[in-house]
């Protein structure tokens, strides 16, 4: 297998955000839902609470978020294989 830091980088993206492509690693509903309908019209599935604030922003639709739950960089799970080594 070799030397640890030669494996390279490993990644974690199932939290990135369809629009500013950052990894997000909040996740949060908003209240009331047609907020969240008619600020996201379709275009994307899951947006970071920064993009959905300023696309919120833009018509003044009103909305809090509920449920806001983190997750540090320390606290994601480990992948479940090592990757493979190019040749």
């Amino acid at each position: 297998m070799g030397d640890p830091t030669s494996w390279g980088m490993v990644t974690f993206r199932a939290g990135t955000c369809d629009k500013c492509k950052n990894a997000s690693p909040v996740s949060y509903r908003v209240e009331p839902e047609e907020a969240w309908k008619s600020v996201v019209l379709n275009r994307w599935r899951k947006l970071c609470p920064g993009c959905f604030d300023a696309e919120a922003s833009r018509p003044r639709m009103p909305y809090r978020f509920v449920e806001l739950e983190g997750m540090s960089w320390s606290e994601r799970p480990a992948p479940k294989a090592l990757p493979r080594r190019r040749r």
